[in-house]
């Protein structure tokens, strides 16, 4: 099945294979050669654990739901965790996937700290609380803005996510696209579609509606109906018209051009739609880490909120995150006991089996 016109893409996760040092250096850790593997290529940072939204079918919405403390990390501590990830040799850091990010009044600022500090930044958002200034920010400074819309009617958009807010979230789409051509950034935004029973039959209407608004990418892929995350549609099969879904997807290959991409991301789900785990421990775990907004570090964005998988807290010093880095716990989850307690969808299966 066709996923997409290029197979040089940063949704191609054949990209790992530029990660050939962070393979290494996790193979020599493995076999003893070294003590701790390099730092991460992406930290995934979770600003705040809240959503204006509250989607259902949202991978973070179980969590989203206990009213813990520390829901929100302090503007000094986000910028002070910046800083290390920027000085132990981060790369990049993906704000969202705990929450909402841009209800975090200091994103901004973080954002542009994290170009200050020698990374690159991307933002996972609803693209509904969006305002000029973080506009302007996004396009000048992120290397891509993901926001998730999963629709094309008004009807369908309110029947997954309970508010009315899908013309905002278009109006914003093409205020931050404008911007990007406007200071002909290299922000690439991108239009996601994550497939669900209840909106697979808008998938070309939404890629039609995402051209016209000027993105560089929509994407779109099926859910993990298994997630932990999950509220309260999880559940153990999918129920797609998977025929329906893919003669949706040649339909929208064939409006691509070259300024506008199609993805129809495949490679990690089987013919049936359901994730594939083809590998054998979490190899490429590593290459990322999870850091939410509560202060507590996980072995990879999947994970978050899952004790068994939870390495030390990053609040009040975020230097504390090297004495996990390597250490036994972070060891025995990677190549031992990580894989087996994990019943959910890989983000990073591909990596593993490289």
């Amino acid at each position: 099945m066709k996923e997409w016109k290029t197979p040089y893409n940063s949704f191609n996760s054949m990209k790992g294979l530029l990660y050939a040092p962070w393979y290494q250096s996790i193979r020599d850790w493995k076999d003893g050669k070294i003590p701790v593997p390099l730092p991460p290529v992406e930290a995934s940072l979770d600003p705040i654990h809240a959503c204006n939204l509250m989607c259902q079918h949202c991978n973070a919405h179980t969590y989203l739901e206990e009213k813990k403390d520390n829901r929100r990390m302090t503007d000094e501590h986000m910028f002070n965790l910046i800083r290390f990830l920027g000085e132990w040799g981060v790369k990049a850091i993906c704000f969202g996937g705990g929450g909402e990010p841009t209800m975090h009044t200091a994103l901004g600022e973080a954002i542009k700290l994290t170009h200050e500090c020698g990374m690159e930044s991307s933002v996972a958002t609803n693209g509904t609380l969006l305002d000029d200034k973080l506009i302007e920010i996004m396009a000048k400074y992120c290397r891509w803005v993901g926001v998730s819309v999963d629709a094309f009617k008004a009807s369908t958009y309110k029947e997954g996510r309970n508010k009315d807010l899908i013309g905002v979230a278009f109006h914003n789409i093409k205020k931050l696209s404008n911007k990007t051509k406007e200071l002909e950034s290299k922000c690439d935004v991108s239009f996601k579609f994550l497939i669900m029973p209840y909106n697979q039959l808008e998938i070309f209407g939404a890629c039609l509606v995402a051209k016209d608004l000027g993105v560089k990418d929509f994407h779109a892929r099926p859910a993990d109906f298994r997630h932990q995350g999950l509220g309260e549609w999880k559940k153990k099969n999918n129920e797609y018209k998977i025929k329906i879904i893919k003669d949706q997807f040649e339909k929208c290959h064939e409006i691509e051009t070259k300024d506008f991409r199609v993805f129809t991301i495949m490679h990690k789900f089987d013919e049936n739609f359901l994730p594939i785990k083809n590998f054998t421990q979490c190899y490429a775990s590593p290459c990322c880490i999870q850091l939410c907004a509560n202060g507590d570090i996980y072995l990879c964005p999947d994970q978050r909120d899952e004790e068994f998988y939870k390495l030390a807290e990053h609040d009040p010093d975020p230097k504390r995150i090297l004495d996990i880095w390597g250490g036994k716990r972070h060891y025995d989850l990677v190549f031992n006991i990580g894989k087996d307690n994990c019943a959910t969808r890989c983000t990073f299966s591909p990596y593993c089996k490289q």
